[in-house]
C-alpha cells in the first residue's frame, strides 16, 4: 500500500486574526427589533406574535411550529433559540413575578424569586447557549439555575411516554365497551411501569392505581426550577 500525505494549507496569521475579529459573538439575550429598532439591526427581526404564529398546529398549518419543523428543521431550531434568548416585556410576562413580589413569603416562596426578562437570563452558560445557569441573585437568597443540556430529548421522551400510556387507555376503553366488561390494563412504556387503570363499559376510567404520572397520563421528565 502506498501512503501519500495530503498537502496542508496554511493561512497567514493575519487571516486568522481577521476571522476572529469579523466573527459575530453569540449573544445570550436579544431584544425585539420591532420594539427596539437600531442602526446595527441587532436583535430578533420578528415580533413575539409573529414567532408564535399559528401555535403548535400541524404539518398542514402554515406558520405553526409543526409546519416549520417538518419543512425546515434548521429554521425551527433558530426560532426556538431566539425565543429562548428573547427579552420579554412586562406585558408579555417578563419572568416569575409572582404577586409582584408582595405577600406572605412563608406560604408562597415564589414571591421571593428574582426577576429575569429572558430564559437566557438564568440559563446562559456557556455564553449564547441554552446551558447551565450561574448563581442567580434572588430575593432574599440565590439559586443555581439548572442546566438545559439535553432537555429537548427528554421532552421528546416524555411525549412518547404520554402517547404510549394514552393509547393503552384508549384500547382499554374500547375493549371494555366491545366486550361489555370492566378491563384492567397495566400502564407500561420504555420498560417503566406506571401502575394500572380500570376501564368501564360507560367509557369512564378509574385512575386511582396510576403511579409516577398524573391521572391525565402525561409523561414529564423535566425538572423545573423553583
Amino acid at each position: 500500500m502506498i501512503s501519500r500525505s495530503m498537502p496542508v494549507l496554511r493561512a497567514p496569521p493575519l487571516v486568522f486574526a481577521l476571522l476572529v475579529i469579523t466573527t459575530p459573538l453569540a449573544q445570550a439575550q436579544l431584544t425585539d427589533l420591532t420594539q427596539t429598532p437600531n442602526i446595527e439591526k441587532a436583535g430578533i427581526t420578528k415580533s413575539l406574535q409573529q414567532q408564535i404564529g399559528a401555535g403548535v398546529g400541524d404539518a398542514l398549518t402554515p406558520g405553526s411550529s409543526t409546519f416549520i419543523i417538518k419543512r425546515d428543521p434548521a429554521r425551527s431550531v433558530r426560532r426556538g433559540r431566539q425565543l429562548f434568548q428573547r427579552k420579554f416585556t412586562d406585558a408579555q410576562g417578563v419572568g416569575p413575578r409572582t404577586a409582584d413580589g408582595v405577600g406572605d413569603i412563608s406560604s408562597n416562596p415564589n414571591i421571593g424569586a428574582g426577576l429575569s426578562d429572558s430564559c437566557a437570563g438564568c440559563h446562559a452558560r456557556p455564553r449564547g447557549s441554552a446551558g447551565a445557569g450561574g448563581d442567580v441573585g434572588t430575593r432574599p437568597d440565590s439559586r443555581d439555575a439548572p442546566h438545559l443540556f439535553g432537555l429537548g430529548l427528554k421532552e421528546m421522551l416524555a411525549d412518547e411516554i404520554t402517547t404510549d400510556l394514552r393509547n393503552i387507555r384508549a384500547q382499554a376503553i374500547s375493549s371494555a365497551q366491545t366486550n361489555h366488561t370492566t378491563v384492567t390494563a397495566r400502564l407500561q412504556s420504555k420498560g417503566i411501569s406506571y401502575g394500572s387503570i380500570r376501564a368501564f363499559t360507560n367509557g369512564t376510567v378509574d385512575t386511582s392505581s396510576v403511579e409516577g404520572v398524573d391521572t391525565d397520563l402525561k409523561g414529564a421528565t423535566i425538572r423545573r426550577a423553583r
